[in-house]
């Protein structure tokens, strides 16, 4: 869930030149080799936060940008790629770009059309618009963005952790528009306040973290991230398809504090939010699916993709069934035109009227 990892990539080249700044300093990082990497750097308050922010380098690749769209505030830089319906739109974490679904879009291109954005304050986007940073103002942001960009609804939301939380306030600010949806690791609308009374303790050094070393939009974000939670409950939610992925590798501080169990007591809640048959735990990964078991995403985004698709045929043989004998009867000739027209004409005269 919400352990504030974030990633910035960096050229081909620089691993080396930060694995001498960083054991000058008294750390060593492990090596990535030549690769882009993503880096994972959090400063150290506590014995806890010191297990919890590892610094960590991962492989990461890079998106191509295929727009901007300048919205009020500034740029906005996005990938739209593939081709088909529903549209996939892709949305990350608090501090991530578009770069870790790289593998998930690798999948999915090639039989729909994807859409990735970084958010502003992030990556290539540059904007520092006024809008809020809690779900509701990201996921109004994202919407007219979409329409912006003439990317058409309907939509297949794919959410991980912040950023699922931001999709599922878009599936109820904007239902219509919502074809399915995927939760990867998603944070729920009552993770914060949870985490407050079970793992006070990670709460409290989160808090802190969030305002001593986040700056910007990720700042607001983490800040922001309940501010409109509870008004989006009495909304209407989508009747549509929907896939729960959660990881099933945390850290053994993360078990040991109690924030692992409080996770998985969250994660049943996820339904009665966004319908769903189930949780489905991802063997062998960690918080970030979309990296650990891409194959597993992709194939969630199939398996709702297709059952969109057996939902539209099944409606559409409905009103063909429903339209075909209403059809019939009416254009028979003892059918409904002419029972309506033996209505409105006159009878013939009653015995008892031809013989008075």
């Amino acid at each position: 869930m919400l352990l504030l990892r974030w990633r910035r990539c960096a050229a081909p080249g620089s691993s080396e030149k930060l694995q001498k700044n960083q054991k000058s300093r008294g750390r060593s990082l492990p090596s990535s080799g030549t690769r882009p990497f993503a880096i994972t750097a959090l400063t150290t308050f506590t014995a806890l936060s010191a297990a919890l922010s590892a610094t960590l380098l991962a492989g990461c690749g890079a998106m191509p940008n295929t727009g901007t769209q300048r919205l009020l505030g500034g740029p906005v830089v996005y990938t739209y790629v593939g081709q088909g319906k529903p549209v996939v739109v892709l949305q990350s974490s608090i501090g991530d770009g578009r770069d870790p679904w790289v593998p998930v879009l690798s999948e999915l291109r090639d039989r729909y059309s994807v859409f990735a954005y970084d958010r502003p304050g992030y990556g290539d986007s540059t904007a520092t618009p006024p809008t809020p940073r809690n779900p509701c103002g990201i996921a109004t942001e994202l919407h007219d963005l979409l329409h912006a960009s003439g990317v058409k609804p309907p939509y297949l939301l794919v959410g991980h952790s912040m950023g699922g939380l931001y999709q599922y306030a878009f599936s109820r600010l904007y239902p219509d528009e919502v074809a399915g949806l995927v939760m990867v690791d998603a944070v729920h609308p009552m993770h914060t306040r949870r985490m407050q009374v079970e793992v006070p303790l990670m709460a409290n050094m989160l808090e802190s973290m969030s305002r001593r070393v986040f700056r910007g939009m990720m700042q607001a974000e983490y800040l922001q991230q309940t501010d409109c939670v509870d008004a989006l409950l009495p909304k209407r939610r989508p009747d549509v398809p929907v896939r729960v992925l959660t990881r099933t590798v945390y850290t053994p501080e993360e078990t040991i504090s109690g924030f692992e169990a409080m996770v998985h007591g969250l994660e049943p809640n996820w339904l009665p939010l966004i319908g769903g048959k189930g949780i489905q735990p991802v063997e062998g990964a960690g918080h970030y699916i979309q990296r650990d078991q891409p194959e597993v995403v992709a194939r969630a985004v199939d398996e709702v993709a297709q059952e969109i698709r057996e939902r539209a045929a099944t409606a559409a043989a409905t009103a063909a069934s429903a339209a075909s004998p209403a059809s019939a009867t009416a254009s028979s000739p003892g059918g409904a035109g002419a029972a309506a027209r033996s209505l409105s004409a006159p009878g013939p005269a009653s015995p008892s009227a031809g013989g008075a």
